[in-house]
């Protein structure tokens, strides 16, 4: 039987945690730790321990991490736990040594907070989507994602982070420094939803029509995707009719609502926003 982690998609992991990793050490070497923000998860706490001791951030976030691994091992699984400690060593090293000696920006602490937003929530997104973990609360975030999979991954890892910036005050004393790290946490977790649904978002149609066969015809000769009619009935009128459904691009609705229209003057048309679809036409479901 062929093993299911080959060693191409060990390579290709090691590449994303390179890259994601980077990417998060610039946020935490090269904006937050130069203006000493305070920080969500555990590598918050880890800048809170360096800031009062001046030990490595890499070296402590990796040690707090330990706890936490065997915490998320049953929720998660051993697969997953052992590359989230690859990710985990190779994150330790790009803050203690890789982007150590980076220039730093000490200019307008907002700037600041939005470029560190940036750098980090690129970085989780790059890691997540090799099915990895930066460590810390990522262990907790994706242990409450597969337990709860409705809630999204930039809500559960922001509420976390607030919490830990909040209790940052206690320590650091400065509201300020929380603050900023509010505005650096909340772009991250925007950016961490858009790499990983923004580019599989799309629309969901929905038509309730006395002409299901024509409007389902003409949203599929307009779009080319695939149209499910369902048999249905008026709960006031009584009226027997049928609910023409349909996945499709952002920009393919605007002409298959048209379509729709125009096949069928009366119908009533439900529009919603998707953030992934699988299937045919779009992601496959056995895709890593």
């Amino acid at each position: 039987m062929k093993s299911k982690y080959s060693p191409k998609k060990l390579f290709i992991d090691l590449v994303y945690d390179l890259i994601g990793c980077i990417l998060y050490a610039v946020g935490i070497n090269c904006f937050i730790i130069p203006q000493d923000f305070a920080s969500g998860g555990v590598s918050g706490i880890a800048l809170i321990i360096t800031y009062l001791t001046g030990l490595p951030n890499g070296t402590i976030t990796f040690i707090l991490n330990i706890p936490l691994i065997i915490f998320s091992y049953k929720i998660l699984g051993h697969v997953f736990l052992i590359k989230s400690v690859k990710t985990l060593a190779i994150l330790t090293v790009a803050i203690d040594v890789l982007t150590i000696n980076f220039p730093k920006y000490t200019g307008d602490p907002m700037l600041a907070a939005i470029c560190a937003g940036l750098a980090i929530g690129a970085g989780l997104g790059v890691v997540y989507i090799r099915g990895s973990s930066t460590g810390g609360s990522d262990f907790i975030t994706l242990s409450i994602r597969k337990l709860k999979p409705h809630f999204s991954v930039g809500t559960i890892t922001s509420t976390i982070d607030y919490i830990i910036l909040g209790s940052s005050i206690l320590f650091l004393g400065n509201v300020d420094a929380a603050l900023y790290g509010c505005v650096a946490m909340f772009v991250s977790a925007k950016v961490l939803d858009q790499i990983m649904y923004g580019g599989n978002k799309g629309k969901l149609m929905m038509v309730v029509t006395e002409k299901g066969e024509d409007v389902a015809n003409a949203i599929f000769e307009t779009t080319e995707r695939g149209v499910t009619v369902a048999d249905v009935r008026g709960a006031y009128s009584g009226n027997p009719k049928q609910l023409v459904i349909s996945a499709m691009s952002r920009h393919e609705m605007p002409k298959a609502r048209k379509a729709a229209h125009d096949a069928d003057e009366m119908a009533f048309t439900m529009i919603t926003n998707t953030d992934e679809v699988f299937g045919e036409g779009f992601i496959d479901p056995r895709e890593d």
